[in-house]
C-alpha cells in the first residue's frame, strides 16, 4: 500500500509537518485507502484522498480518524 509521504514530497511540503503529523497523516491515508480498495479506484482517487488529508492537516487537524473521515466524506463515503 502506498504512503502519503510520496504525496507530501511531491507537493514539497515535507518541512511543513513534524514526524508526529506525518505519522498521523499516513495512518489516516492508509485507513482511507483500505476503505476504498474494495471499489477498485484509479490512482488519481488516492491522490485526491491524500490531498484532502494534507489540506486538513495544514489547517491543524491531527486526529487520524477525523483526517480519514474528511477525505472519505468528500467521496460520499462515511464511516460509522
Amino acid at each position: 500500500m502506498a504512503s502519503i509521504l510520496k504525496f507530501i514530497n511531491k507537493l514539497e511540503l515535507g518541512s511543513m509537518f513534524d514526524d508526529h503529523a506525518r505519522r498521523v497523516m499516513d495512518e489516516a491515508f492508509r485507513a482511507a485507502c483500505e476503505d476504498l480498495s474494495d471499489t477498485g479506484q484509479p490512482s488519481d482517487i488516492y491522490e485526491a484522498v491524500a490531498t484532502r488529508i494534507i489540506e486538513a492537516a495544514r489547517s491543524g487537524e491531527r486526529d487520524p480518524n477525523k483526517l480519514r473521515d474528511r477525505a472519505l466524506t468528500a467521496f460520499g463515503r462515511k464511516r460509522p
